[in-house]
């Protein structure tokens, strides 16, 4: 039984007792620390666990804060590679055993021990989720990847982060404690989102215990990576204030050159937090984030000749490009960007069976982006041969101001035999976007076999500015009822968008367009689970997820000769599936089966001209399996497996096909960028005694399977098999002066295959990453 508050149990592991590290803590103290713990670890699951110690000497018992935020909370560290429980699903401490619906947790050790430097690279291992759309190069740059086969938008503390490409705000894994997914439909607790699921990204947060770490890690392009993370409890003499306060640094700088040659990566942040915590029912954290990344490494795609391809370059050379290939020109290429921001999360226990939830946050994020970039067209398609690759030019500036809130209330009631968890909340949020635009006209053509990367190209004046405002405000409901070892989870929100906002065109004529598009949709969902005593757990679920139109008009007499607003995009989502942790032990399997249908896409009106039609409907039809658990001491896996049956069921419109130069129906074709299979396996061991005590060996494989290429589907981007690996090692084993440093090298694509990520036509293809090697070293203190 797992303590939740007074009064209320549920089934689930025991968590452990914090350990005793202190010098400060009196002996008597340690020892109970030290007994706890062995006692926890001997306990069957089914006894009562004890109440967590606080290093802080706290005499109120566990507190709110520690019980959402700490060492194997919701939202708190996950103690090695398996979470038990997570928000992501329910917005609610939910174990995940309990949740009817498949959510995964990449915790802060896999950050580490795979070494992730973007949330694209900590995805990699999820299944389901296929990372790096634009390649590995341009994964710097932005964060990328399908859930299920669809775009999926990025959440930070369940706030939405915006998405305009060129200011969009990134988050360095390092400012993380944990990356929790869930999949499929979500709309009923986050509002406008697409089907395939969405990211929550877990800031780390002030701990009333001290700690600090500093890294420094090179190698990869000739980089250099270093940071810092300190933190722990505010000492005061003032009556009072004693152990109220506990504060967070996190800071990082990152300088090297980009994947292709002449391109750089560069990026700093400063990341400071407080927390205020006046008593055990009670805790606000304040975080502030500033973080400049001047240059974020390459951006561009090549034909699929020349990549997926061998082509024809003239001269007597005929074969690939190189994976660090450059298509641009580096007096024009600019990925210049600023952000930042404040949030803040208040929680309070108001009494012993109601929670109050508060988080709000401002962002501000500038970008500047210019680039002379591959040509998307038939200069470069299926039958281009010879050095010349066609080239067009352009950019943007854009400036994002972001507001978002949101607020429930959490009460725990019984009504007769039934436990009733209810949520009731309202979110909003408003993404102010101001940019300015150019054309995008060609430019001159790259020699391949004779690059020139300083060409006297002259960037275009911007032709273009818009001022858009997006809003949306929800307000959802859950109830999560529980009888006797069925859990009912019921949903709804209702939801009401609005984009608005002037776009005024200088050139070639002036002119002035005003946007207007309101929308509004009800969402639910609905599950029913049933968890046995052995840990198995069976459920299914129902889910609806919704996306606002804001382009194009429906023809329809009655709205004159504007038309109609369309209506959202709706989608809906039958999931069952089965999940199993076995009792006492730190192994979490889930099988799961799915049916995705996206419904009311647009194509062009062919009756009408000007207008569109909202006949477009894709169709995925699934079956996932996942892994994550701690087999012995020392030896933890992660595995996954992912299969897709993804097409367009139905619509009316037509794509090109490149080969034939006809327009081909788009009904039955599979959408480009997504592959059918992928699996992928990680493993970690750490000697616990013998010789080779402190050393750690870890590995994985990564199967990424065939996708198509263009919508015409006339040709699919091979499969690929990478291989990375991982060696470290704890000094202390070495010297007991060397405490807390460890050593550490990651390689990854360990073979150095040449593989595409993907294309979306036969002119926009994308290497994945060559083979990479970091060398770290971390002291923790």
């Amino acid at each position: 039984m797992r303590h939740l508050g007074p009064g209320r149990f549920t089934s689930g592991r025991a968590l452990h007792i914090k350990r005793c590290s202190f010098g400060s803590l009196l002996s008597t103290t340690c020892a109970l620390c030290w007994i706890g713990t062995a006692a926890a670890q001997q306990l069957p699951a089914s006894d009562v666990e004890l109440s967590e110690l606080s290093v802080m000497g706290e005499s109120s018992g566990r507190t709110l804060n520690g019980n959402l935020y700490g060492r194997g909370g919701p939202t708190g560290p996950v103690p090695g590679y398996v979470a038990s429980r997570s928000t992501v699903g329910t917005k609610t401490d939910t174990p995940i055993l309990e949740t009817a619906q498949s959510v995964s947790v990449i915790g802060r050790q896999q950050i580490e021990d795979q070494n992730a430097l973007t949330i694209n690279q900590a995805l990699r291992y999820t299944p389901s989720v296929t990372t790096e759309q634009r390649g590995g190069a341009g994964s710097t740059r932005l964060e990328q990847f399908f859930i299920r086969g669809f775009s999926a938008p990025i959440f930070l503390d369940n706030m939405a982060l915006p998405t305009s490409r060129d200011a969009f705000p990134t988050v360095d894994p390092y400012r993380l404690e944990r990356v929790d997914i869930i999949k499929g439909p979500a709309s009923v607790l986050y509002g406008q989102s697409g089907p395939g699921g969405l990211v929550n990204l877990v800031s780390k947060v002030p701990q009333f215990v001290r700690h600090g770490e500093i890294f420094v890690q090179g190698g990869g392009f000739s980089e250099v990576r270093g940071g810092f993370d300190v933190g722990g409890p505010i000492e005061s003499d003032i009556p009072g204030l004693a152990d109220q306060f506990a504060y967070r640094v996190i800071g990082l700088g990152w300088n090297g050159d980009g994947p292709a040659v002449t391109t750089k990566v560069e990026r700093a942040f400063i990341n400071p937090s407080l927390t205020w915590r006046p008593s055990t029912d009670t805790s606000l954290t304040i975080l502030a984030n500033y973080q400049r990344d001047p240059f974020s490494g390459f951006y561009g795609g090549f034909p699929a000749v020349g990549t997926v391809f061998p082509r024809n370059f003239g001269s007597g050379v005929f074969g690939r490009l190189p994976v660090n290939f450059y298509d641009g020109d580096r007096n024009i290429e600019r990925s210049d960007r600023t952000q930042a921001s404040i949030e803040y999360l208040f929680d309070h226990r108001i009494s012993e069976n109601l929670r109050f939830h508060s988080a709000g946050r401002y962002l501000r994020s500038e970008g500047d982006y210019r680039s002379v970039f591959t040509t998307f067209g038939d200069v470069n398609g299926p039958y281009t041969s010879g050095p010349l690759i066609g080239r067009s030019i352009g950019g943007t500036q854009v400036d994002i101001e972001a507001y978002t809130m949101d607020n429930n209330f959490i009460a725990n009631f019984d009504t007769g035999p039934i436990a009733h968890t209810a949520l009731l909340g309202v979110d909003h949020r408003t993404f102010s976007t101001r940019s300015v635009t150019g054309p995008f006209p060609a430019t001159t053509s790259l020699n391949a076999l004779a690059p020139d990367h300083d060409l006297p190209i002259r960037f275009p004046a911007f032709t273009s500015t818009s001022r858009i405002d997006a809003q949306q405000t929800g307000v959802y409901f859950q109830d999560q009822a529980k009888v006797d070892r069925f859990i009912l989870t019921l949903g709804g929100r209702y939801d009401t968008a609005r984009q608005t906002g002037p776009t005024r065109t200088f050139s070639p004529t002036n002119s002035l367009a005003i946007q207007d598009v309101p929308a509004e949709a009800f969402t639910g969902r609905a599950s029913l689970l049933y968890l046995f005593d052995s840990g198995v757990a069976p459920y299914v679920s129902y889910s609806e997820a919704f996306e606002p139109i804001v382009t194009g008009r429906i023809f329809d007499r009655s709205f004159g000769t504007a038309g109609r607003i369309p209506d959202p995009i709706s989608s809906n989502q039958y999931e069952a599936g089965i999940k199993y942790l076995p009792p006492g032990t730190d192994i979490l399997l889930t099988t799961a089966f799915f049916d995705i249908r996206r419904s009311n896409a647009t194509t062009t009106d062919p009756n009408n001209p000007g207008f569109v039609v909202q006949t477009g409907e894709v169709g995925v039809q699934g079956v996932e399996f996942e892994a994550r658990a701690t087999i012995a001491e020392g030896l933890s896996l992660i595995g996954g497996f992912s299969l897709l049956d993804i097409r367009n069921v139905r619509d009316t419109g037509f794509t090109a096909n490149d080969l034939t130069r006809r327009q081909v129906p788009l009904q039955g074709l599979r959408p480009v960028q997504v592959p059918d299979t992928t699996a992928s396996l990680f493993v970690d061991y750490r000697f616990t005694e013998g010789p080779l005590f402190g050393l750690g060996l870890g590995g994985g494989v990564r199967y990424l399977g065939p996708s198509w290429g263009d919508p015409a589907n006339t040709f699919q981007v091979p499969e690929s098999v990478l291989i990375d690996a991982v060696v470290s090692y704890d000094m202390k084993h070495f010297d007991p002066r060397l405490t807390g440093l460890t050593a550490q090298i990651n390689v990854q694509n360990l073979l150095d295959e040449r593989y595409v990520t993907g294309c979306f036509t036969y002119s926009g293809c994308y290497y994945g990453l060559p083979r990479t090697v970091y060398a770290t070293l971390r002291y923790r203190w």
